[in-house]
Formats: C-alpha cells, sequence, structure tokens
C-alpha cells in the first residue's frame, strides 16, 4: 500500500494547486459579482508566491530567523513551538518584478494596488471590491497571472476554463495602451507644430543638453524629434567584466519612463512606450575604478589618513 504524499506548504506545487482550487471558485460567480474579485485576489497571491517558490522556496522565507530558510529547505523545525513566517506579498512581488522580465513595473503597481483593495475588504468594515468595473482591474489581474505562469512553465488554459477570455482581456489591455499613447503625442505634436521655428530650434538644442547631462537611455521623441530621454527598471542578473584600471558593469533595463523637455511629452508604462515605438530593451553600463568596486582605500585616503594621524591632539585645558 502507498502512502499519501504530501506536498511541502511552500512549494511551487502546492501553491499552484491552491491557486487552481481559488480561481475554481472564482469563475463560479459572474465577473461583476464582488466574490469573483475576492477569490480573484486571493489566487493572484498564492499564483505570485508560487512563482517565486519555483525559483527556491527559500526566497518566500523571512530573514528574521533562520529557522523559516531551514523550513523552506523542507526540514523539520527544531525548536517548539515554531510556525514558519513567510516574507509579505509586496516583497514577493518586487522580487518577481527584479528577476522576471515579463512582470512589468505596470502589472507590480497593479498587483499592489490589488492586494491593498483585498487587505481593506478583509481587515476592515470597508466595502473595498464591490461596485467598480471589471475594465478597472481584470485584464491587469489575467495579465500577472500570465506572468507569473510563465515562471512556472505553465499557460493560461493550465489555469482558467475559458483561457479565451483570458486573452481577449489581456488583449484589451494592449490597445487600450495603444489607444491612449497615440492620443499623446498627437496632443505634443499639433502643439509642437505651432511653435516657432526660432523657438523650436532652441528648445531642441536644450533638450539635447539636458539628456546628456541626465542618467538615462538616448531616445528621439516621437511628438517632436528632439533628443530625449528613456528610464528603465533593472531585469536580470549583472555582467561584470574587472580589467587591469577599470572594472565595467552591465545590466538591461526594460524601458519605464519617457521624457522629452523640449515638447513636455512624458509617457509612463511598457505598454505604452512598446505601443509606440520605444519599448525595446536597452543595456545600463556603469564604470568603476576597482578600489571602488572592491571597497578599497585609495592613495587619496591613505594620504588623508597619514595626515590625520600626523596633527598633534591637543587636550581641552579648562585651567584658565
Amino acid at each position: 500500500m502507498t502512502g499519501k504524499t504530501t506536498l511541502h506548504g511552500w512549494s511551487s506545487e502546492a501553491l499552484f494547486n491552491k491557486a487552481l482550487l481559488y480561481v475554481g471558485e472564482m469563475e463560479d460567480y459572474s465577473p461583476d459579482d464582488w466574490q469573483h474579485r475576492l477569490w480573484a485576489s486571493l489566487s493572484l497571491e498564492l499564483l505570485a508566491r508560487a512563482a517565486l517558490a519555483a525559483i527556491s522556496p527559500t526566497l518566500l522565507a523571512d530573514r528574521g530567523n533562520w529557522r523559516n530558510v531551514y523550513h523552506a529547505l523542507g526540514h523539520p523545525p527544531t525548536a517548539k513551538r515554531f510556525g514558519p513566517v513567510s516574507i509579505r506579498v509586496t516583497e514577493v512581488l518586487n522580487i518577481l518584478h527584479e528577476l522576471r522580465p515579463e512582470f512589468t513595473k505596470e502589472l507590480l503597481d497593479s498587483c499592489i494596488e490589488e492586494c491593498a483593495y483585498r487587505n481593506a475588504e478583509l481587515h476592515s468594515g470597508e466595502d473595498a471590491i464591490s461596485g467598480t468595473g471589471t475594465s478597472t482591474w481584470l485584464p491587469q489581474y489575467y495579465a500577472s497571472c500570465q506572468a507569473f505562469l510563465a515562471s512556472l512553465g505553465k499557460a493560461l488554459q493550465d489555469l482558467f476554463r475559458d483561457p479565451k477570455l483570458a486573452e481577449q482581456m489581456i488583449a484589451s489591455l494592449k490597445d487600450t495602451a495603444a489607444k491612449s499613447v497615440e492620443k499623446e503625442i498627437h496632443v505634443h505634436k499639433e502643439k509642437w507644430g505651432k511653435t516657432e521655428q526660432k523657438q523650436q530650434t532652441v528648445l531642441s538644442g536644450q533638450a539635447a543638453t539636458w539628456a546628456s547631462r541626465h542618467a538615462g537611455h538616448r531616445a528621439v521623441c516621437p511628438a517632436c524629434g528632439s533628443p530625449a530621454l528613456l528610464r528603465g527598471s533593472p531585469q536580470g542578473s549583472v555582467s561584470t567584466d574587472i580589467g587591469q584600471d577599470v572594472v565595467v558593469q552591465k545590466q538591461t533595463m526594460l524601458p519605464a519612463a519617457f521624457e522629452c523637455v523640449a515638447c513636455g511629452l512624458k509617457i509612463s508604462g511598457l505598454s505604452k512606450l512598446a505601443a509606440c515605438g520605444l519599448g525595446d530593451a536597452f543595456v545600463s553600463t556603469t564604470t568603476l575604478s576597482p578600489a571602488e568596486f572592491f571597497g578599497l582605500y585609495t592613495e587619496q585616503d591613505l594620504d588623508e589618513a597619514c595626515a590625520s594621524a600626523a596633527e598633534p591632539e591637543w587636550e581641552e585645558d579648562f585651567n584658565e
């Protein structure tokens, strides 16, 4: 007779199975019912934890007690009355954002907001989640689930009864972003067209100077054609090349925000940036001296320390 195998509570399999159960409860209700959103928010956290556990269950362990890491590794407790503690859901989401490029800053913000609504619903007398239209949260929910499922090597059909609905919701999110950014660019392009040629030249020159002095990836403004800047969020590991006189570190960045000081156009969010051709990843390069990289004392530091040590130390005289 074969005994029943019990999955570790922090394993990706156990967390995904529970998320699957909660999604089943969600799908028993109409999208405009408050229960639908409640079960969705509960499944969202479980799926996020499953995605992080797929990398390593130890990432779920609260660092305040080493026994939490020990528990995550599958070992029995070594202390009486020990209850394993995992990290907060916001920390789970922030780690996934840094490790998984598909979980963008926009999706991170929407998930954090959804968890806040969930907490208000569960821990207060506030009616936090009823009466809100599905367009304000459901497409983002499906897109976030898709990102978490990718980390698990799964697809939408592995979680939802109607994956086509989820796909349509995600597509609508992209369409909305495209229409929104198109309108923003059109408004600034019209405004730029009404600006005198002489003033345009001055503003473009100022924009070129500004872009060269600020940190970011150089880009061309889609509204006025002036030099502008893209700022991004780091994704993935950092590559380090240690030379004899210099250390070069590189990291992939996903675009998160665009700004042009010439015409005033600002665009936030990867989906909007991708819709107007500014969504390509770029590389951030940092150059350091070996002393800076390894935290060593420089020759100047040593000279200053020697000079300071050579100065006589006088005790205060209170005899006068």
